[in-house]
């Protein structure tokens, strides 16, 4: 089997080419892989053991017909996923999804260009007269931008979904929303692998905290691009809290680079100067070293586009205990592997509560970080999930992939478990409408 493979890449800073070096070198014990850039590819291991194209040759009939298989990766990143993206609609192939709502991808594409057509007809061709009409009424300024506050709702997918040969997901939300769209579409859950599965995830965590001088410390952390949705004001204003209620001394590490968020002037304005360090973008293994460190990893998300966490589910692999809200996907994780924080009034209490909680009981602690370590090694394994892979694609390619309408269904009622009701709720709208239109 034969696979065209197109992805952002290093130098690209995207947690997505942190994936694809990753996938790349172990799917490729089950099958050759060409891959596909829009810029040179910086990992020298990558460059000398795969060939490597830039993304435009494809463009070439004869090129294509040589696989079996053309695979990319779409996220909400329109910097690294343009080319990606804009390839897929003209050669379409198999989808693999990591961002449910792409709507602020659709922003950057549309809107941000002035292209106000291509925006209104990709809402209705998404969302029907619903869709349009709210990309009518926000450019005419009546509404709020749709993708700010609404992108649960409008998550501008569908336009990709129908042209796939197949997808695939890495949560049960996703597979469920893509079943509801586009029930024959083969469809696969296959969650985000981590390749830091730490057995001696205790040790390594002192190890870590000694390189950073961090051993008289407790060490929060929160990883990746820090948004406002990563919510790191709440997270700021509960560190206050618990510098003043409790004794505990801390060091909170924000590692990547800061958007939109006032950091400075909030460690200033709460007394945190000494406690919080914000560290920019590092390299991969630095980032390790930072997240090895910590006893505590925060990993909150409000709003959500629907997507899975890979800075998580290294978390959970080195052991850690982990902070998520409550919506979307981080819904489907056991209550023993994850605490899960409401994104309501009571966001700061909740966290400073589940810090003391922590914090107070060792042995509570020592629990929630073996829950997650074995969790990680029973279900994020790299070499695993490539078996995954590499079944699903040789089932799509012979056409032997099954998954009937009854099966859907009751997949789609079972997973109500894990969905919070607005996720529910718009499965079942989705559903609906595939029905009365069919």
């Amino acid at each position: 089997m034969k696979i065209a493979y197109f992805s952002p890449f290093s130098p690209d800073r995207s947690g997505i080419s942190d994936f694809s070096e990753e996938l790349v070198m172990e799917l490729s014990k089950y099958c050759q892989m060409d891959l596909y850039a829009a810029k040179p590819i910086a990992n020298e291991e990558i460059c000398s053991k795969f060939p490597v194209f830039q993304i435009t040759e494809i463009n070439d009939s004869n090129k294509r017909k040589q696989y079996d298989h053309l695979i990319y990766q779409a996220g909400n990143n329109r910097n690294y996923h343009k080319a990606v993206i804009d390839t897929f609609l003209k050669y379409p192939g198999i989808l693999e999804l990591h961002d449910l709502s792409l709507h602020y991808y659709l922003a950057e594409d549309t809107y941000v260009q002035k292209d106000f057509d291509k925006y209104i007809e990709i809402m209705k061709y998404c969302h029907g007269k619903k869709g349009e009409e709210a990309a009518k009424r926000f450019l005419k300024g009546e509404i709020t931008a749709p993708w700010e506050n609404q992108s649960e709702t409008f998550m501008v997918n569908k336009h990709l979904i129908d042209r796939a040969s197949a997808v695939i997901v890495h949560s049960d939300l996703a597979k469920q929303t893509v079943k509801a769209l586009r029930p024959q579409a083969p469809v696969i859950q296959i969650p985000l692998h981590t390749p830091d599965i730490v057995p001696e995830y205790a040790a390594y965590r002192e190890k870590s905290k000694r390189q950073l001088n961090l051993e008289q410390k407790f060490v929060f952390g929160s990883f990746g691009y820090a948004t406002s949705a990563k919510r790191i004001e709440p997270i700021i204003r509960a560190l206050a809290r618990l510098k003043k209620e409790t004794s505990y001394r801390f060091q909170y590490l924000i590692v990547g680079k800061v958007e939109n968020v006032p950091v400075e002037q909030l460690k200033k304005k709460y007394d945190l100067e000494e406690e919080i360090v914000v560290t920019g973008f590092v390299p991969l293994d630095t980032f390790k070293t930072y997240m090895g460190a910590c006893d505590i990893c925060f990993n909150l998300r409000y709003p959500t586009q629907g997507e899975s966490s890979a800075s998580l589910h290294r978390m959970l692999g080195m052991g850690k205990a982990v902070l998520v809200t409550k919506i979307g996907s981080f819904l489907e994780y056991p209550d023993d592997v994850v605490i899960k924080i409401s994104h309501y009034d009571s966001e700061i209490d909740e966290i400073v509560q589940a810090l003391i909680s922590l914090l107070n009981d060792k042995e509570k602690m020592e629990r929630r970080q073996e829950a997650a370590y074995q969790y990680a090694r029973k279900y994020l394994n790299l070499q695993q999930n490539a078996k995954l892979y590499n079944a699903f694609l040789n089932q799509v390619k012979d056409d032997t992939f099954t998954d009937s309408y009854e099966d859907y269904v009751l997949d789609t009622l079972h997973s109500m478990d894990f969905m919070n009701e607005k996720y529910a709720l718009r499965v079942f709208e989705a559903m609906l409408g595939w029905i009365i239109e069919t």
